[in-house]
């Protein structure tokens, strides 16, 4: 079967809130450097103009600043950290991304150690929104060295830097890191750690740690895109056994309005060949190719299915399971529960996965989640993509009854 290769898309994010401006004589009263007279003066006119959101008056007095003859390292830093609020203000980013990183860029000396936090921090914001991710990832850096407590926003920031600035191997670790953390205190990992940790597994070219990864964004996210795309690479799975592709379809009929025609194919191909000519109609509708028309053959069957349920009694479970099959392909799934449980009760089939799973899927179309759930735990053996197919089957049940069943505990991986 055809193998869908991981994609992965990561955007910066930027969460830039406009820190309050400082008055230059509180820093004059604290052991921070003495500024000069002329810039002291000139930015605390300036900040009595930002208070008043004279943002343009308040720029005016930051450029007598900075034309003032001598200034000291001080006085520059300041004076960029003033500028740089005064462009948020003006919601000029670009500009507020210049002083922002004029004032970072300066010799670690010249910077208070009591200041570095306030003066890396919106260089790393800004910087990550101007797209200098080496930038980005050298007041990262600063920052981690600070050994500072960083509350979740900057830790993602953080972790975007190094991924950006081209050390992906870090940034997985500490998407790794904030997701241990986040799943110890029983809360979902946030998405962008999961984007972040897929997103590294996809450059470092490890497919089985990303489909894990997606795994994850499915269980607590429950996106139809992360759902595409996880039934799409399952399909490749090797060694992939014809039931549990029908069992995927199936999957992907609930969670994906308008499947792939690609993926419709898959499904029709195997349901066609096994005979099961309800989910082959459902693929056919759905624009898959490469197989017969199973129009004919559906209604021939549908004609007799009152006369194969009435069968059912006598039967074996064998008989009982596929006909089960066939009448969830259908849509009639009351029918095919009770299908199941005589297959169940009678025994010998001859696939252990089947029944459970059969029965699994049919009282999840039937709502009855809780009970769906306690069949696909009984799932054992199968093939390689069988635990696979039976947590994916498990987080769209849990996802249907509520954030609090999405979140708990699946099987194991």
């Amino acid at each position: 079967m055809k193998r869908t290769l991981l994609r992965a898309g990561l955007a910066a994010s930027l969460m830039l809130g406009a820190a309050a401006m400082t008055a230059p004589s509180a820093y004059a009263a604290s052991k921070q450097p003495p500024m000069s007279k002329a810039v002291n003066k000139a930015l605390a006119d300036s900040q009595k103009l930002y208070a008043k959101q004279d943002y343009q008056g308040a720029l005016e007095y930051i450029q007598k600043a900075q034309e003032a003859s001598d200034p000291t390292p001080y006085d520059k830093l300041m004076t960029n950290r003033f500028l740089m609020q005064v462009q948020i203000a003006l919601k000029n980013l670009d500009a507020a991304d210049v002083a922002a990183e004029a004032a970072a860029d300066m010799d670690p000396a010249d910077i208070p150690d009591t200041d570095k936090e306030a003066v890396y921090k919106p260089a790393l914001q800004l910087a990550l929104n101007s797209k200098h991710y080496d930038k980005a990832l050298k007041y990262a850096n600063a920052l981690e060295a600070l050994n500072t407590p960083l509350d979740a926003s900057f830790q993602s920031l953080v972790m975007q830097a190094h991924y950006f600035g081209g050390d992906v191997a870090g940034a997985a670790e500490l998407a790794k890191k904030h997701i241990a953390a986040a799943e110890a205190a029983g809360q979902p990992p946030a998405r962008n750690d999961l984007d972040v940790l897929m997103s590294s597994q996809v450059k470092a070219k490890d497919e089985a740690g990303a489909e894990d990864t997606l795994e994850q964004l499915v269980k607590y996210y429950n996106e139809p895109e992360d759902w595409a795309q996880i039934i799409g690479v399952s399909y490749g799975t090797k060694g992939i056994r014809d039931i549990d592709a029908l069992y995927l379809g199936r999957l992907m009929f609930l969670v994906e309005p308008t499947p792939k025609p690609n993926d419709a194919s898959i499904v029709g191909s195997v349901a066609s060949k096994m005979g099961f000519y309800g989910d082959a109609v459902k693929a056919e509708q759905a624009g898959g190719t490469g197989f017969p028309s199973p129009d004919e053959n559906a209604q021939k069957d549908k004609a007799s299915i009152q006369q194969q349920i009435a069968a059912g009694d006598k039967q074996n479970g064998t008989y009982n399971v596929k006909l089960a099959e066939a009448l969830y392909g259908y849509g009639m799934f009351p029918e095919a529960e009770a299908a199941a449980r005589r297959a169940q009760a009678k025994g010998g089939v001859a696939d252990p996965t089947e029944v459970p799973m059969i029965l699994g899927m049919t009282l999840t179309a039937e709502g009855k989640y809780q009970e769906a759930l306690a069949e696909f735990a009984k799932v054992q053996g199968g093939g390689p993509a069988t635990p696979r197919v039976v947590r994916l089957w498990t987080y769209y049940a849990q996802s249907k009854m509520g954030p609090a069943a999405t979140a708990s505990a699946a099987p194991a991986q």
